[in-house]
């Protein structure tokens, strides 16, 4: 039946579910998740003949090889990716390649053809989307586009027929606009198809019932809610899915809690394997210093107030040194450095908040303090999700100490001005503020205890070594929350480092 999900791509799991737009009743739609996207399909008469045929060949795998190809083209000035671009989930079709135009980006690989289905753009599947969305990844996209594709042999007849001008239709040359291409544009219209591609005969249609995609929401960075929006108050037995691209989304009826809990715990292991398969593409080709550690949607509180909502989707990840809050993915570098909540992770802290301490119906949150006195509260969907963030924020801030190796504070010891530097390897060292010379250091495991006025005043206890007398220094320190998070911060980094079985031990008893 058209529209069905390809017998090549594993369908995790299918159903029959309420599709509700808030205004109408719920739909009864059937519902496919695969690893990579949810597909939302209606049943349908349709009239199975010309462009309807050669969707059901498309859709059902009549093609020339199951082989996927990735291939890399390099955005040019002008011309940008030289390739335009048929079809999408809209017509029951791939996004197809229909022109590669002469000696630009797509003709000089010598790896793409017309007829060519667009499978991936960067990683992200797209197999399933709408022809504009797929015309937004290939915007977005970075000057080094990674193309995985498949030849679709049965819709060579479709791409070759002298078609009217539509809205499936569009150039995607320049990487900057939508628009056509003239038909009489032979200069652009180079044909770079395989050999011996054949016709596709279309017999005598006839009406008949056929499962149709009306939505496909692809699951790299898709979030799942099942509050209603900016509430913390449950929708009754549905949830809310929204992908990444931030242009698909659906709510989804069940008929009970059961039902309720079991689609939204294998949605959310989907969404977490292809967010795992995102976060691999984009490690292998950053610097060690820009590696995440982990990615994903969040809820924040944004107010006190008990008449509006109080609840925003905040995209969370953690890179490098440094956890991001943004409103959307990031889908460029552009997203990172734009990124104005930007956060050193050994300058905060999180805290699991108890039963006891939620601010309203929401369950499972999480405080973040920041060294310059401000905080934010997220929230998440599950106790799991809460300890898997728990446990990553830990790795990341360990990962983030590594990075920066050391890092110093201006204080006064003993009415002196003076520097404490903590290093990674070294630990605690106190150096003379004027002549740079050492005035006293130790190791983090001699540190028995720490006490302060949370002002600016500490006392760190010190274990002497082959003694068993304990030393104190005062300090003060006009930035004390940040010292005493930095030292928070390299213990336990260093701890991890000898036994990393305590630290996840920790995390776990936290929740």
């Amino acid at each position: 039946m058209a529209g069905e999900t390809p017998q090549n791509v594993e369908v995790v799991k299918v159903g029959f579910l309420g599709l509700s737009d808030g205004k109408r009743e719920p739909e009864i739609v059937r519902v496919q998740l695969t690893a990579d996207s949810l597909v939302l399909q209606r049943e349908e008469t349709v009239y199975g003949n010309s462009l309807a045929a050669i969707s059901s060949q498309v859709n059902n795998f009549d093609i020339d090889s199951n082989r996927e190809r990735s291939v890399i083209l390099r955005r040019q000035k002008s011309g940008g990716l030289g390739l335009s671009i048929k079809g999408g989930a809209e017509h029951n079709i791939p996004v197809l390649i229909s022109r590669i135009f002469k000696d630009q980006a797509a003709d000089q690989t010598g790896q793409l053809f017309v007829g060519d289905a667009i499978i991936k753009v960067n990683g992200v599947n797209v197999e399933h989307s709408t022809h504009d969305d797929v015309v937004q990844h290939l915007k977005n996209s970075p000057d080094d586009v990674k193309l995985t594709v498949r030849y679709y042999r049965a819709a060579t007849p479709y791409l070759r027929a002298p078609a009217k001008r539509s809205r499936y239709s569009s150039e995607t040359c320049n990487g900057n606009a939508t628009s056509t291409v003239p038909e009489n544009d032979t200069s652009s219209s180079e044909w770079k198809t395989p050999p011996r591609s054949p016709t596709v005969p279309l017999t005598g249609g006839r009406y008949e019932k056929r499962w149709t995609n009306i939505l496909t929401i692809p699951l790299a960075m898709a979030a799942l809610t099942k509050y209603q929006t900016g509430t913390d108050k449950l929708r009754p037995n549905s949830f809310e899915v929204w992908g990444g691209d931030g242009v698909t989304s659906a709510v989804l009826h069940c008929n009970d809690v059961t039902e309720v809990t079991d689609w939204c715990r294998v949605i959310t292991t989907a969404i977490a394997a292809a967010n795992a398969d995102f976060i691999k593409i984009s490690n292998d080709t950053a610097s060690p210093l820009h590696q995440i550690t982990h990615m994903g949607w969040m809820s924040e509180r944004i107010g006190t107030s008990k008449t509006f909502q109080n609840w925003k989707p905040r995209f969370v990840a953690l890179r490098g040194e440094d956890m991001f809050i943004m409103d959307t993915p990031p889908v460029s570098q552009r997203d990172w450095v734009r990124c104005d909540r930007m956060y050193k992770l050994h300058e905060l802290m999180c805290k699991m908040n108890r039963d006891q301490e939620v601010l309203d119906d929401r369950l499972y949150c999480l405080g973040v303090q920041l060294s310059t006195g401000e905080s934010c509260y997220l929230s998440v969907e599950t106790r799991e999700e809460l300890t898997l963030w728990l446990g990553a924020i830990q790795t990341a801030t360990h990962h983030a100490v590594r990075i920066i190796g050391r890092k110093t504070f201006g204080v006064s010891w003993q009415r002196r001005l003076s520097a404490l530097t903590l290093d990674f390897t070294t630990g605690f060292t106190l150096y003379d503020g004027e002549n740079k010379t050492v005035l006293w250091t130790y190791k983090f495991s001699q540190l028995k205890g720490s006490s302060d006025d949370n002002k600016s005043k500490i006392k760190l206890l010190f274990q002497c070594p082959n003694l068993r007398h304990i030393e104190t220094q005062e300090l003060e320190c006009p930035n004390l929350q940040a010292l005493l998070f930095s030292m928070h911060a390299f213990l336990s980094a260093k701890l991890a480092a000898v036994d990393p079985g305590f630290v996840r031990s920790l995390a776990n008893m936290a929740v």
